[in-house]
């Protein structure tokens, strides 16, 4: 129903704001923050300072390795702020959309039990989609598919590290890779980058998904749907407890 939707957007719209204002918004002056680092340890270094031990040079160059550091801590800091929200976006669409279908799919008698429930659950987003597809709705098919796609692979990066997420990313969205990384060809998690842009690229994905969603399929309830095997097992046990 349109009032659902607009429900889902505004709560996500809710969270994208004030993860702006109140996290990232945080890291808007790290340059400065980084001088007034380094010039506090110039004072404090010249508040010890003995001429006949200490070589004026020497403690400017502390003084700037110090700044440098401190706003690579930061950058990094804001890096991890910045995929931290992204993921908090993902997984909320992720858990409210399989809220959503257990609770639609109980009109067809797809879930009728608490197998066919959890089964909802801890169904992979392909094996998810494939369901999906049994029933008319081509994931796929959707213009935010992309960028959702991309999301989820970056959220697995953050949480997993190394590994298939990773690997997809690079073959799929090589644009979330640092360019030293493509010209040395040699990659891990650490090349990936999520830049304020691509935020709002997800940010916005999330909600054109939900406006884009049709507001109903069908299916041919006599077939046979081509569905995971868990799903099916699942409603098996459910039919079976019935």
């Amino acid at each position: 129903m349109d009032s659902e939707r607009e429900l889902r957007i505004s709560e996500h719209r809710f969270y994208v704001e004030q993860a702006k204002n109140r996290l990232l918004s945080q890291f808007a002056n790290i340059e400065t923050e980084a001088d007034q680092a380094e010039a506090e340890h110039w004072e404090r270094s010249g508040q010890s300072f003995d001429p006949d031990w200490h070589d004026p040079g020497d403690l400017a160059e502390a003084a700037r390795d110090y700044g440098v550091e401190f706003y690579q801590l930061l950058s990094d800091m804001h890096d991890r702020t910045r995929l931290s929200v992204v993921a908090g976006m993902y997984h909320h669409w992720d858990k409210t959309f399989r809220r959503f279908l257990i609770r639609e799919f109980r009109w067809p008698r797809l879930v009728i039990g608490d197998h066919t429930r959890r089964a909802l659950w801890k169904l992979d987003s392909a094996k998810l989609e494939k369901l999906l597809a049994a029933v008319g709705l081509d994931l796929s098919s959707l213009a935010c598919y992309p960028h959702i796609e991309a999301m989820r692979l970056a959220v697995n990066v953050f949480k997993h590290g190394e590994g298939k997420s990773l690997d997809d990313l690079r073959e799929r969205f090589p644009e979330f890779l640092r360019e030293s990384a493509h010209r040395s060809n040699v990659y891990d998690d650490t090349d990936m980058e999520v830049t304020d842009d691509r935020v709002e690229e997800f940010s916005t994905a999330i909600e054109s998904f939900w406006r884009e969603l049709p507001p109903s399929v069908t299916f041919n309830e006599d077939a046979t749907l081509d569905v995971p095997c868990e799903f099916e097992k699942a409603w098996k046990k459910d039919l079976a407890a019935q």
